[in-house]
C-alpha cells in the first residue's frame, strides 16, 4: 500500500509531494465500503401520505410502498379501489393534478416529502 506524504523538509517551498509506503500492520487506517445502495436510496423520491380520515396519521414512504399503504388503509374500512394504484401511476409520473384528484377521492393527501 502507497500513500501520498510530505517530505521531511516542509520549511522549503520547492518541497515535492513523494510517495512513500506504510506498513501494513502499522497503519490505523481501515478503508470503507463504498456503498452503491446509499446513492440509489438519496435520489429515490419520498412522499408524504396522509390519511384525511384518521387525524394524526401520515407516513413518509417511497412510490413503491404507496399502494401497500393506502391499501392497507382502505382494508381497515372494508374497502378497496383500483385508484389507489391509479394513484401510483400519476404519483411515479409527476402527474400531480390526477395525483390530488385521486387522492380526494381515496381520502388521501400525497405529497413530496421535504
Amino acid at each position: 500500500m502507497t500513500a501520498l506524504a510530505e517530505s521531511s523538509a516542509a520549511a522549503d517551498p520547492r518541497t515535492r509531494w513523494s510517495l512513500r509506503s506504510f506498513p501494513k500492520g502499522n497503519s490505523t487506517f481501515t478503508p470503507r465500503p463504498r456503498h452503491r445502495a446509499g446513492r440509489a436510496m438519496a435520489s429515490t423520491p419520498i412522499f408524504r401520505v396522509t390519511d384525511c380520515l384518521h387525524e394524526g396519521r401520515t407516513v413518509l414512504v417511497p412510490c413503491e410502498e404507496l399502494v401497500t399503504t393506502v391499501s392497507a388503509w382502505l382494508a381497515e374500512l372494508g374497502a378497496d379501489s383500483p385508484l389507489v394504484e391509479d394513484l401510483a401511476r400519476a404519483v411515479r409520473a409527476g402527474n400531480w393534478p390526477a395525483a390530488y384528484a385521486l387522492g380526494e377521492s381515496l381520502s388521501v393527501d400525497v405529497s413530496v416529502a421535504a
